[in-house]
């Protein structure tokens, strides 16, 4: 983020939007609230903004009353937009943004913010990143976007963030930078953050499923299976890739997740079918196809032993939901 030379301070305007999540305001303010403490100076400043000006319902259902609204005229050092998955870039808001980022202000989206930044062009010909249940419906939506798989990345001027936990870290690289690597550490341990992740780090602190699951045999199966959904591999196929014999993987399977690999393997299948449907514009038919059913009949009943509803009575439910 960008020093600000009138007063050698690093100035964070934060827009707030409705639904934002409280914990990322928390996480920003706290770690830079502490990286001053630590300091003993004032290094970081902040000022929450609104659209309008107005108090904005966080997550929680509270408001949080902002300083101001946001100004046509005024382009910050560094914004930082948090949103809900509810806010809508309304025309305004679309322009003040064009307009920071033509006087080189510095912006980071967190979250469910990023496709703002989307939607306002800035991404265009940048690497970004988002949290991982939107990457489906922002491709799709702008399928030019260059999506990694990090906690957040800086791209000339344009920050987009994974969320949550992610902007802790974005924000400890901010105090790293502004202080040093000791502090930097006391800063996280003061917040019980274990270590230092650095923005290239996978959003995925283990492979789907493998929650709680040590053995790294299991966990390359994991990497494998979902490596593979458009295309299933067999049983014999995996354990050969992992290096043991079927029925040794076929055991570590049933204990840990008391089913087959195969079986295992059809569930994330469906979970991530399930996921298309929620999350994109696909036709049933397209996400059959993406995770490698040769007819829409076989998926349908694939789906319909899953979760006890065919794809399109899974959709339609979302919609009037």
């Amino acid at each position: 983020m960008r020093r600000s030379l009138a007063t050698g301070r690093i100035e964070i305007t934060i827009l707030m939007l409705p639904g934002f999540p409280l914990y990322e305001l928390a996480a920003l303010c706290d770690t830079f609230g502490i990286a001053n403490a630590r300091a003993r100076r004032t290094v970081f400043t902040w000022q929450l903004l609104s659209s309008d000006g107005l108090p904005v319902l966080c997550s929680l259902g509270t408001a949080v009353q902002p300083a101001r609204a946001i100004c046509g005229e005024e382009c910050p050092d560094n914004i930082v937009l948090l949103s809900g998955d509810e806010a809508i870039a309304d025309q305004k808001l679309l322009a003040w943004l064009r307009r920071a980022a033509a006087r080189h202000s510095h912006i980071l989206a967190s979250g469910d913010a990023v496709p703002l930044l989307a939607e306002a062009g800035l991404l265009d010909g940048r690497g970004c990143t988002a949290p991982w249940p939107l990457q489906d419906s922002l491709s799709e939506t702008w399928p030019d976007l260059d999506l990694q798989d990090r906690l957040y990345v800086a791209d000339n001027r344009r920050l987009t963030c994974a969320g949550k936990k992610a902007l802790i870290d974005f924000a400890l690289a901010c105090t790293a930078e502004a202080l040093d690597e000791r502090s930097t550490r006391a800063i996280a341990d003061a917040l019980n953050h274990d270590r230092l992740r650095p923005g290239t780090e996978s959003q995925h602190i283990c492979p789907a499923g493998a929650r709680g699951i040590r053995n790294p045999t299991v966990l390359q199966a994991l990497e494998i299976i979902d490596a593979h959904l458009a295309e299933p591999i067999s049983t014999e196929e995996l354990a050969e890739q992992v290096g043991i014999c079927p029925r040794q993987l076929q055991r570590l399977f049933k204990r840990c997740f008391g089913a087959a690999p195969s079986q295992f393997a059809m569930q994330r299948r469906m979970q991530r079918a399930r996921h298309l449907l929620h999350q994109t514009q696909m036709s049933i038919t397209e996400v059959g196809t993406a995770l490698g059913f040769v007819s829409l009949s076989h998926f349908s009943r694939c789906y319909m032993r899953a979760f006890g509803r065919q794809p399109r009575q899974d959709r339609l439910r979302l919609i009037c939901d």
